[in-house]
């Protein structure tokens, strides 16, 4: 698992600086199997998102960094792309969803989300993964900027999959 966490991140890094196209869907790395425990005590298994893109995002009530960017994530929502957030290395008596709600955003939430952070590797918060419509992730983040010009791009790659 760790080299295809490496592999990931290394074909990601390499758009960073890229044209606005992303490249190939052949040569973007398949999410796995997901079933994400949603807040409301729901699950989504991320195989019945496939045909729509998507973001998730990875995160924690008392991270600062992710407080900062999720405004972004809600405009990027607000235009048209489901956001998830996945709450992870919480304290026992955090709220993820009632955080959410309380900091005015409307995107859903998974809870107790650390075995799935593990499997992908992801260690941080924020981390931020673009899905595209064939279950592709077409770039990986952990900016905290609201104003990075790749989320923005990212999300009008997305939102171009939606609107085709």
């Amino acid at each position: 698992m760790k080299k295809l966490i490496t592999a990931i991140t290394l074909i990601l890094l390499s758009f960073i600086s890229s044209a606005e196209q992303p490249a190939d869907d052949n040569s973007l790395p398949t999410l796995p199997a997901l079933t994400l425990n949603m807040a409301d005590g729901s699950t989504i298994n991320t195989p019945d998102l496939l045909g729509q893109p998507y973001v998730l995002h990875f995160w924690a009530t008392w991270c600062p960094y992710c407080k900062k960017l999720q405004p972004a994530l809600e405009k990027i929502k607000h235009k048209g792309l489901k956001v998830i957030a996945l709450s992870f290395k919480e304290d026992d008596d955090a709220n993820p969803a009632k955080a959410i709600s309380d900091r005015g955003y409307t995107f859903k939430t998974a809870i107790k989300a650390d075995a799935i952070a593990k499997q992908l590797g992801i260690k941080g918060t924020p981390t931020t993964l673009f899905i595209n419509k064939a279950g592709r992730v077409i770039y990986l983040t952990n900016t905290s900027d609201p104003e990075d010009e790749n989320l923005h791009l990212y999300a009008r790659a997305l939102l171009h999959e939606v609107n085709n």
